[in-house]
């Protein structure tokens, strides 16, 4: 791609930055702006074997869907067993990428007419912004999915959104949710989480009676010993996608009244991120990625 190319890219999908020559030569050179493709597929294998959830924009239009990255193994009627596939090889090929359908439903419309697919990848150094196209919807093994051309070009953009650490499956931590209107009780695990508040998933699923404004308190409990107490609100209620078909999770902002509570919490965020970094590094060992800046 040719210089006015690049900038006239990266101006269509990012209109309130103006991109220079020399601005976008500074930007390659210090890693703000991506253009080799080798790293761009490193960070999207990072999200499909860590089954990130990613945000998405299409166009212009600044509301926010959801998605994770599939993989796509070749189809071969007779398969080559001296020939190994490797789980997310195919992003390495630099041709497309393979998307769940999004969340919220109407996502799956839109992007019909979207000529700018914006796919965004959160880390906790920053947001890594891929500038995709639309190529269509496909089914994979019955599943309906979304494919994109493989983006041109990326960037990265340092505290574009509030950083939640994924708490890694095999962790031992539950929480237990009161909810103070009819003093509902269920017990549930977190999928992620921050300073200000968590990701959880729903129990009850597309039956939930959960509603934004919930005031919730929630215990949080480690081999079963209570950990700390936190008053909370429900922010929002969704349903996310997997390679297992449909999650149904709730967002809460906690309401930390004191320097101690939000000590605890720090304390807690921390225990999270080394026991994700310690998955991630199996990660790394198994298939290669390379999770430095993750």
């Amino acid at each position: 791609m040719s210089s006015s190319e690049l900038i006239n890219t990266l101006q269509a999908f990012f209109p309130q930055t103006e991109y220079s020559s020399e601005a976008v030569v500074e930007g390659i050179t210090n890693g703000d702006i991506v253009v080799n493709s080798t790293h761009m597929a490193n960070y999207l294998q990072g999200a499909l074997h860590d089954e990130s959830l990613l945000e998405v924009e299409l166009d212009n239009d600044k509301r926010v869907f959801f998605c994770r990255i599939l993989d796509h193994p070749p189809e071969e009627d007779t398969p080559d067993e001296d020939v190994l596939y490797t789980k997310g090889e195919y992003l390495e090929n630099t041709d497309h990428i393979i998307l769940t359908p999004l969340e919220p439903a109407e996502g799956n419309y839109l992007i019909n007419a979207s000529s700018r697919i914006l796919i965004r990848v959160l880390t906790s150094q920053a947001a890594v912004e891929f500038c995709c196209n639309f190529d269509g919807k496909i089914k994979i093994d019955t599943m309906p999915v979304l494919q994109t051309t493989f983006p041109v070009v990326a960037r990265q953009v340092k505290g574009a959104r509030e950083y939640r650490v994924k708490v890694p499956g095999d962790m031992d931590l539950t929480v237990i949710a009161y909810r103070k209107r009819d003093k509902l009780k269920f017990t549930t695990r977190p999928m992620d989480m921050s300073i200000n508040g968590m990701s959880l998933y729903d129990p009850k699923g597309k039956h939930t009676t959960l509603q934004t404004d919930d005031k919730l308190s929630l215990q949080i409990t480690s081999d079963d010993m209570l950990l700390m107490t936190l008053e909370a609100v429900v922010r929002h209620v969704t349903r996310l996608r997997d390679n297992q078909g449909l999650q149904y999770v709730f967002g809460v902002k906690f309401n930390l009244e004191s320097r101690a509570s939000r000590a605890e919490v720090e304390k807690l965020v921390a225990s999270i991120q080394r026991a994700r970094l310690r998955k991630l590094a199996e990660i790394e060992g198994a298939f290669g990625v390379n999770f430095s800046d993750w």
